[in-house]
């Protein structure tokens, strides 16, 4: 407890001279990437499965449902959101939620078969999600089921001029009318420097992240407004990872 209180007391610190207002927060996401051994792959999708359609067979509390992804290195990212950094869920929190759905014994189960299979958490933090980054504040992923996540890490003195250029790049979507939406997200809980660009997609066609945009921004006139603004976000960042994302429909909630 000691060490999150210290974690939160540092983000508020950090963030106080920040533009961004309670108000630009739109939710807060969780996000866990596991690596599963191909050889334990079949029975990890089979466990999580068995958790997955329980919670649809029994109609759990929607606060509770969460999107499994896979990557294409074949990891899993299990995302699940809350309202603020005070609800975010634990596995304590699914486990009672289960135990309310007389399912404890079958959730327990699963959970204990997959702690014994070879998974490795390669990541597990919070991000918030700034609803002036993005194009959108809701989205249905069933419409929309890949993704492109591209995160960056960037220095918490920049926040500022990073705030005015992400809010010019979303504005620049919206006006052109770009079809396909975007969440921007501030990390928060375990990755304060960090910001994450997730680009939605119906189909794999599209699924090239923030080049798919350039051929939209030719035919509307504003492709050197656009590539201008990729270079600012560009200076102000570095690191840049990239997760191609497949939404596994049966393996959420």
């Amino acid at each position: 407890m000691k060490n999150l209180l210290l974690i939160l007391l540092i983000s508020n610190l950090g963030f106080s001279q920040s533009s961004i207002t309670q108000k630009d927060i739109e939710i807060c996401t969780q996000l866990t990437l596991l690596n599963v051994d191909e050889e334990d792959d079949t029975n990890f999708q089979k466990h999580l499965k068995t958790i997955a359609d329980k919670a649809k067979e029994f109609k759990i509390d929607y606060e509770y449902d969460w999107l499994t992804y896979k990557t294409e290195k074949g990891e899993y990212l299990i995302v699940n959101f809350s309202d603020n950094l005070k609800s975010i869920l634990t596995l304590n929190d699914y486990r009672k939620v289960f135990t309310m759905a007389n399912s404890d014994q079958v959730f327990n189960d699963a959970v204990k078969k997959i702690s014994m299979l070879n998974v490795n958490v390669k990541f597990n933090y919070v991000k918030e999600m700034i609803l002036p980054w993005s194009t959108v504040s809701e989205m249905s992923v069933s419409a929309f089921p890949y993704a492109e996540m591209i995160e960056y890490e960037f220095s918490t003195q920049s926040i500022d001029k990073i705030d005015v250029v992400l809010r010019k790049f979303s504005k620049l979507l919206l006006e052109s009318n770009y079809p396909f939406p975007l969440e921007t997200s501030r990390g928060s809980i375990g990755a304060y420097e960090k910001i994450t660009l997730v680009w939605f997609y119906p189909n794999t066609i599209n699924f090239n992240g923030m080049n798919t945009p350039k051929n939209w921004m030719k035919n509307k006139g504003k492709f050197k407004e656009y590539n201008s603004l990729l270079n600012e976000i560009e200076s102000l960042t570095k690191n840049r990872k990239t997760f191609k994302l497949s939404y596994q429909k049966e393996l959420g909630n």
